[in-house]
């Protein structure tokens, strides 16, 4: 009897070693809790858009990303760490969306497959050498970015615990964005698909930039519209046009040429000046509008309201998603599979 039963716990003892075993070498997941399973494609896929970020923050753009460093730590690192924060990120989403007692409608369910096709289509082969399934694409990204966005109306929004009054979103708005109208001198020549072929001569620099002063004396004195200015120019250039914009100079300038941005903001409302910027290469002739007249405008529909309200309250919160997940408890992070890719496999010959 003895002896069967230390056959029995032999053999128990080799199924669960067995069992340990498979489950070590399994690196078909990333990260699991009681939930949610994660699998290891999700974090390929943000390994992937760690390494696009990091190629865009690396110092020196002539050089490999991977032989630099971001924030003090080697890419690599950074790019690690990022993906599994990203990784991490979904439990933390998913348990928001449990706590708040949300769920996703029949249309945000169709509008991710939707998303998720479209993008496949487009993108889908590159991941898929990389390892990435179009599940895992659809998890890591179309479904997060839409609980995400569900879970930060639910806080933010009207009736949220953090909610934003409309007073306190028109004073950002107002305090924030810049409204303006201008026109564009190109002070280069192009050719016959309009791409620069020659600068100016100095000559024909000043030609224009006197033309473009003369504007600006006129508008200030009453005379002449700025759409009048664009108007009288087009016989040297018949692509101008008065381009109107209201955007977020103060926390947002990512496109705009700093010389823009900082004659914008010595600027009052209803002055108009002339300028050159970006290096020599344009003449900015440039009214800058009174904002408060564009508030009701902006807050009067769901998404210029959302859309401002994201632009206030989108860096906090992803910051908080972000702090969550670097200290989430009850997941399980598969170090195998996560450790068997390396940001080098996105690395291309050139």
């Amino acid at each position: 009897m003895k002896k069967i039963k230390k056959i029995a716990a032999l053999l128990l003892a080799a199924v669960m070693l067995a069992s340990t075993a498979a489950c070590s070498s399994d690196k078909s997941w990333c990260a699991k809790n009681d939930s949610l399973t994660v699998p290891v494609g999700s974090y390929i896929y943000y390994l992937y858009s760690a390494y696009a970020s990091a190629s865009s923050k690396v110092p020196d753009s002539t050089k490999a990303v991977l032989d630099q460093k971001i924030d003090s730590k080697d890419a690599a690192t950074w790019i690690r760490e990022k993906a599994l924060n990203s990784a991490k990120s979904l439990f933390v989403i998913d348990k928001k969306m449990k706590d708040l007692k949300l769920t996703l409608t029949d249309a945000e369910k169709s509008t991710i497959k939707t998303s998720t096709d479209n993008f496949w289509n487009s993108y889908g082969s590159t991941l898929e050498e990389y390892g990435v399934a179009k599940s895992s694409y659809e998890l890591a990204a179309a479904e997060y970015g839409t609980k995400y966005q569900k879970v930060f109306n639910a806080v933010y929004g009207k009736g949220g615990s953090k909610a934003v009054s409309d007073n306190e979103l028109k004073s950002f708005f107002e305090k924030n964005y810049t409204d303006f109208s201008y026109v564009l001198c190109k002070l280069y020549k192009t050719d016959s698909s309009g791409n620069y072929s020659a600068s100016f001569s100095d000559t024909e620099k000043k030609k224009a930039e006197a033309q473009f002063n003369d504007y600006a004396s006129k508008i200030k004195a009453g005379t002449m519209t700025l759409q009048q200015a664009a108007d009288a120019y087009k016989s040297a250039d018949p692509d101008i046009s008065v381009q109107t914009e209201t955007v977020d100079l103060k926390t947002n300038t990512q496109g705009y040429p700093d010389d823009l941005v900082k004659i914008l903001d010595g600027m009052k409302a209803g002055e108009t000046k002339a300028a050159e910027i970006s290096d020599g290469y344009l003449y900015l002739l440039a009214t800058k509008n009174d904002i408060t007249k564009k508030t009701e405008e902006q807050m009067k529909t769901d998404s210029g309201r959302s859309g401002l309200l994201a632009d206030y309250k989108g860096q906090e919160f992803s910051d908080e998603i972000s702090k969550e997940a670097d200290s989430i408890s009850g997941v399980t992070v598969n170090e195998k599979a996560v450790n068997s890719y390396n940001p080098s496999m996105f690395v291309t010959e050139e």
